[in-house]
C-alpha cells in the first residue's frame, strides 16, 4: 500500500517541474503495488493540486508553474488513471451520470474546471468538457445534443457571471430548464450567484463539486 506522506510531496515536486515521465511512472508503480486509481487520485493528485493552488495564491509559485503542474497531472490521468478506471470496470463502466463542463464566455481559466473533470471521471461520471470561453447558446445546444444530466459552469472572473445567468435564461426560454441539474463553481461563483441564476448547486471546491453532482443525481 502506498505511503502517501512520502509520495505526495514527491508528486508535487514532479508536477511543478513538469516531469511527465517520472510522474507517470510514480502513478503506474503505485497502481502496480495495489493502489486503486481512485485512491491514487484522491490521496495524491487531488491534494497535490490543492497545494499547488495554495502556493499560487501566496505567490510562492506563478501562473506558468501552475499551468505546468496541471498539464503534467493531465498526462498522468490520460496515461494511467483513465485506462485503469476503464480496466477496473471491464471497459464498460456503469456511469454515475453525464456532466457537461464549461468555463463561460469571456473567461479562459480552466485549471479548476479540469480538476473537477478529472475527479468526476475517477468517480464514474461521463464528462463532456467544452473548454473555455464558451457562449451560453453553445452550452445549451451541447447539453441537448449530448443528453447530459448536469450542466456545470465555472468562472474565475466576476465580469463573466452574467453569462452564467444567460445559460439559465436560455434553458427557461426553450422550456427545458427542468431537464437539467445546473451546478456552478470557480472563484467568481458564490451561493448568492447560484440563487440569482436559479442553479441547483454551488461547488466550493473540486471535491465539493463532485459531491454535489452525486447528490443532485441521488447517488449519495
Amino acid at each position: 500500500m502506498s505511503d502517501w506522506n512520502t509520495l505526495q510531496p514527491q508528486f508535487i515536486d514532479l508536477i511543478l517541474a513538469g516531469d511527465d515521465a517520472a510522474a507517470i511512472k510514480m502513478a503506474k508503480d503505485s497502481l502496480d503495488g495495489g493502489t486503486t486509481p481512485v485512491e491514487f487520485f484522491e490521496n495524491c493528485i487531488a491534494p497535490s493540486l490543492k497545494e499547488v493552488g495554495k502556493r499560487f495564491e501566496t505567490l510562492d509559485i506563478f501562473l506558468p508553474e501552475m499551468v505546468t503542474a496541471a498539464d503534467t497531472v493531465e498526462a498522468v490521468n490520460t496515461e494511467v488513471i483513465n485506462p485503469a478506471v476503464a480496466e477496473a470496470n471491464d471497459g464498460t463502466s456503469m456511469s454515475q451520470g453525464k456532466v457537461l463542463l464549461a468555463t463561460v464566455q469571456g473567461d479562459l481559466h480552466d485549471i479548476g474546471k479540469n480538476m473537477v473533470g478529472l475527479m468526476l471521471k475517477v468517480n464514474g461520471f461521463e464528462v463532456v468538457d467544452l473548454g473555455t470561453n464558451v457562449s451560453p447558446a453553445d452550452i445549451v445546444a451541447r447539453a441537448e445534443q449530448e443528453e447530459v444530466d448536469i450542466i456545470g459552469m465555472s468562472a474565475l472572473l466576476t465580469t463573466c457571471l452574467p453569462y452564467m445567468k444567460d445559460v439559465g435564461d436560455h434553458l427557461v426560454a426553450k422550456d427545458i430548464r427542468g431537464k437539467y441539474e445546473v451546478i456552478i463553481g470557480g472563484a467568481a461563483a458564490t451561493p448568492d450567484v447560484m440563487e440569482e441564476m436559479g442553479a441547483n448547486a454551488y461547488g466550493s471546491s473540486a471535491a465539493d463539486g463532485v459531491k454535489k453532482c452525486k447528490m443532485l443525481l441521488g447517488k449519495l
